[in-house]
């Protein structure tokens, strides 16, 4: 009987588990007061653990083998362009905005938020047990689903408003959000559109979701650069131009390439 409930009701259920398991660590954190008392990534280690744990509930109950629905989000073996690709864009869209910054009279500095050493470190553990998580219920899960009513583009788009309420506790309380209405501006066209481009990858790799998580990890790694003074600084919001809108032009082009599709006729195949 509850699997044949959680059949019924695929996405429902997921959501489900998912903002349930999420925020339920959200209370937790603010009734204990350990966003202030902890380091910011111990405590959003465990949230984003509902999106795999959510996706493997919901498959197992339906009929789709679970191993079958395992080997395809797991596969990894694609060619090396695609990896270096999830890699160097959103490192090249993070340190092309400080340059933008300075700009005509302004100046960039090499000041990265740790050692070279510590952010591959941190970018390794986004792969495995912090933001890149998030992609196996996301893109490999979601995405999916929202495809069987609507096109990629309209289910990425779904997907980065879900991904973007998923969010919502953490500007209450997080150091990293504020309730600024200009961030709050930037973090939604940010998130939208790095959806748009994330359910395209996914597609891309037929459902596998190993190079997106690749590139959710780059993506929160950040920026090692720091620009200033340029004479765009004081009128123009770098950050939600050239940052989120980078992303919104990498969408418009795969759309205009390939339609509401926003992918080739032909997913990349896997190395044998």
């Amino acid at each position: 009987m509850f699997r044949t409930h959680i059949e019924r009701h695929r996405i429902p259920a997921f959501l489900l588990v998912v903002f349930g398991w999420t925020w339920v660590w959200d209370v937790v954190y603010y009734a204990f007061g350990w966003w202030d008392s902890l380091p910011v990534y111990i405590n959003s280690f465990p949230r984003q653990w509902g999106l795999p744990i959510g996706a493997v509930l919901v498959v197992w109950a339906s009929d789709v083998p679970l191993r079958e629905w395992l080997g395809r989000v797991f596969q990894w073996r694609f060619p090396l362009w695609l990896y270096f690709g999830a890699v160097f864009l959103p490192v090249l869209i993070g340190e092309i905005q400080p340059a933008i910054a300075a700009l005509s009279g302004g100046s960039v500095r090499y000041s990265p938020p740790a050692p070279l050493h510590l952010l591959f470190g941190f970018f390794l553990l986004n792969i495995f047990l912090f933001g890149g998580v998030e992609e196996f219920g996301w893109r490999g899960f979601l995405q999916p689903q929202f495809q069987e009513r609507m096109s990629v583009l309209t289910a990425s788009l779904a997907v980065g408003v879900l991904w973007w309420t998923w969010h919502l506790p953490l500007f209450l309380g997080h150091p990293n959000f504020t309730l600024d209405p200009l961030f709050l501006v930037y973090y939604t066209t940010f998130v939208l559109g790095v959806s748009t481009v994330l359910g395209s990858l996914a597609n891309v790799t037929d459902g596998a979701v190993i190079p997106a998580v690749v590139m959710h990890a780059a993506i929160n790694v950040g920026s090692v650069l720091e620009g200033s003074g340029g004479v765009l600084e004081g009128i123009l919001p770098v950050a939600l131009v050239i940052g989120a809108g980078a992303w919104w032009l990498i969408a418009a082009i795969l759309v205009g390439l390939y339609g509401r599709s926003m992918t080739p006729g032909s997913a990349i195949e896997p190395l044998s």
